[in-house]
């Protein structure tokens, strides 16, 4: 491995090499202290344990000195630090000002309040139709959409409410995620053009009374999904134990388990639907007719041609832009949020939105930026694929190029703070680290990642540990920042 400074003496470099072992080891340059580098090796050593392998670069953001360095170019499975590529690359792609747009185009003449013929939805790849930022009401922008149709004229369609979600192609679910019973997991949810309350349904199991079944809430409640009920109340104030189900191409969803009688809070979990663009329109359907809106016809996909689209109506337009997509994104590592914005990485690049293109868009912009290096592998957006592989230098490199460029407020103000925000809430809440960490977690099973930044209010830090098949990753992770963050003061 290389050497950081060549002032250094050969007395230093050797007495570094006896304390964390030649095959990881370089000199400490001047802006990190022996005692603090022989730290953090010690603690990246413990990490890896018996067969565990540890990246781990750290780079002063003020002078541009890296300041540690080990195991900096190996391509190692990053899990959601996949994200961090994701989100960077389509500031730099898409630009900052991009916005995601969905629109309700309306097909006929609008008379005495009806419209005589057919409205249409057109998926804009927006991953923020929900009540993310609308006070947790999912069906707040469906209702404003209806006020919009009533200001139109409209409060019946004597058609069908027709859905497009053809702006993203391809396979719906990677073939690099989680093959088992996963899919109804928030985190694995189908990718789509249209997507709506994360392409997901929320289920409470609520306690009633001993020997009964439990009440069951879906929110939104619609009749996209089919609950089969059976649960049991139980006596007693433990906590629930419940399974839910679904198969793959379905929306049957089976809840089995008990809750306890004395437990009121009961139990609470998302679950993915299948088709969730048919599933946005369902809902969109129902709002609209609770709103004073009715649609006679049924729920119809179709793909409209820009000649179809230029001979409606347009009545919606709804626009979200890019930087609103990325706190869900790089603070409570939403991946669904990270797999639409890497669609649209492939159809800005490719005139079509699936994970191929996805892949050879950002594979295309690293190589602008020199940075994609042997062993490196992109295969999906938000690192549920295991087979993702990239370098702890790689994401330094990026961090920096973020940081030195104009919108680097905006993707501080979106990543997780320590010990108070997204996932990094109950971590780094030391007095010396707290507050002052602003980076992105990432965990599958055998990996744990952590990059981002540290500013101690004295230096700059950019930092990324990529830790595969170690041991206590939180643990060191937090620890190494908290050595450098104290070396800083």
């Amino acid at each position: 491995m290389q050497s950081f400074s060549r002032s250094f003496s050969l007395l230093l470099i050797c007495s570094l090499l006896v304390l964390t072992g030649t095959h990881h080891v370089q000199s400490a340059p001047a802006g990190l202290d022996s005692a603090t580098h022989s730290t953090i090796s010690a603690k990246l050593d413990k990490a890896e344990g018996k067969r565990g392998t540890a990246g781990c670069v750290i780079v002063d953001l003020d002078n541009g000195e890296t300041m540690l360095s080990r195991n900096a170019d190996s391509a190692l499975t990053p899990a959601s630090n996949m994200k961090l590529v994701t989100s960077i690359t389509a500031l730099s792609q898409l630009g900052s000002d991009f916005e995601f747009v969905t629109r309700i185009l309306g097909d006929g003449k609008v008379e005495g309040g009806a419209l005589s013929g057919s409205l249409c939805i057109i998926g804009g790849g927006d991953p923020n139709i929900s009540g993310r930022f609308y006070n947790d009401d999912p069906l707040a922008l469906f209702k404003n959409w209806a006020e919009q149709l009533k200001k139109a004229g409209i409060t019946n369609v004597t058609g069908d409410l027709e859905y497009d979600s053809t702006l993203f192609g391809g396979e719906a679910f990677c073939d690099g995620w989680p093959q088992d019973s996963q899919y109804i997991q928030w985190y694995c949810a189908e990718v789509s053009a249209l997507a709506f309350n994360d392409n997901c349904v929320g289920i409470r199991v609520i306690p009633t009374t001993s020997g009964k079944p439990a009440r069951i809430e879906v929110t939104p409640a619609s009749s996209y999904v089919t609950i089969v009920n059976e649960t049991t109340t139980a006596p007693g104030k433990k906590g629930a134990e419940i399974g839910i189900v679904r198969p793959r191409d379905g929306n049957t969803i089976t809840v089995k388990g008990k809750v306890y009688e004395q437990a009121t809070w009961g139990y609470y979990t998302d679950v993915t639907v299948h088709d969730p663009a048919a599933y946005a329109a369902t809902v969109l359907k129902e709002t609209l007719a609770k709103q004073g809106v009715t649609v006679q016809g049924a729920i119809k996909p179709v793909t409209l041609t820009n000649d179809d689209v230029k001979r409606r109506t347009l009545l919606v337009e709804h626009k979200a832009p890019l930087l609103q997509a990325l706190k869900p994104i790089l603070t409570n590592s939403q991946n669904l949020h990270a797999e639409m914005l890497f669609r649209q990485l492939g159809l800005r690049y490719s005139g079509k939105g699936t994970f191929k293109t996805g892949r050879a868009a950002v594979e295309a912009f690293l190589t602008e930026q020199n940075l994609l290096t042997d062993g490196i592998h992109i295969e999906d957006g938000s690192g549920l694929a295991r087979d993702n592989r990239i370098t702890c230098n790689l994401l330094v490199k990026l961090l920096k190029r973020v940081a030195g460029g104009d919108h680097f407020d905006a993707f501080q103000d979106a990543l997780a703070v320590g010990g108070e925000t997204g996932t990094l809430e109950k971590r780094l809440t030391d007095v010396s680290v707290q507050g002052k960490v602003f980076a992105k977690t990432g965990y599958i099973n055998g990996v744990r990642s952590l990059s981002g930044f540290l500013f101690t209010g004295k230096r700059r830090f950019a930092f990324s540990m990529l830790m595969n098949n170690c041991v206590y990753t939180k643990q060191m992770q937090d620890e190494i920042i908290e050595a450098l963050a104290k070396a800083a003061e």
